[in-house]
């Protein structure tokens, strides 16, 4: 009989966010599949380690490169699915952990999806998204009563054209764009109306009420909260 994959959100960072989903099925699977990137920094089996040793279960790394090659990244994730599925084939449970939710903008979609089209069984597990622990983190609501919300990838191209609509705001994983986001947001006068946080329940968190204050080069893992009125209204 073959094994289940489960893709696994563990939340943005602190581990109280692992839901009691995600640790039950840490705890009862075969496998943990890792993520790894480029610098071998192994973010999310520190955050889960806080919780559950993960070197006391069988794990395989799974390696997802940054960047904008699709060949590269093809590559990976077909990689990936077939470490995986090797697994599968031997009657093993996997999780594959992924920061975040695997629904919003995860890296692990492409080699879940890889698997299930290959006739494996496998579940996406959803964990607390980098969105709504930034905005808590801001003592904010994402959005209350009609107000509409709008979520973009920070390297969007597009992004005035929904800056100057109705509606609050997230750009995810801005780094890149960070210091064309602030001139865009300077120039229709919503700094007031903005907010950020870098690394969000990581070590080095930076929580920003003034995008004044915001370094063009921060972190990969920076979201930017924009609401149609001030920030604490």
């Amino acid at each position: 009989m073959k094994g289940k994959l489960y893709s696994v959100g563990i939340g943005p960072g602190d581990p109280e966010y692992l839901t009691l989903k995600a640790v039950r099925l840490l705890k009862e699977c075969d496998v943990v599949a890792i993520p790894e990137g480029d610098n071998g920094v192994l973010t999310a089996k520190a955050i889960v380690n806080n919780v559950i040793n993960l070197d006391e279960k069988e794990q395989v790394m799974i390696y997802m490169p940054m960047t904008k090659d699709m060949a590269k990244m093809n590559k990976a994730h077909r990689d990936g699915a077939d470490a995986i599925e090797k697994l599968l084939d031997e009657g093993k449970n996997v999780v594959f952990i992924t920061l975040g939710c695997p629904t919003v903008y995860a890296t692990c979609i492409y080699v879940h999806k890889l698997v299930l089209k290959d006739g494996y069984e496998a579940e996406l597990v959803a964990g607390v998204t980098s969105i709504c622990a930034v905005a808590a983190r801001l003592n904010v609501s994402l959005c209350e009563r009609a107000e509409p919300l709008i979520v973009l990838p920070g390297s969007y191209k597009e992004s005035t054209k929904f800056l100057d609509g109705p509606g609050n705001k997230v750009l995810m994983k801005s780094a890149s764009e960070i210091g064309r986001v602030k001139e865009e947001l300077r120039e229709r006068n919503l700094f007031k109306n903005a907010g950020m946080v870098e690394r969000c329940g990581l070590p080095g968190e930076k929580v920003y009420y003034d995008m004044e204050e915001v370094d063009p080069q921060s972190s990969y893992f920076s979201v930017i909260l924009v609401k149609e009125k001030e920030l604490g209204e």
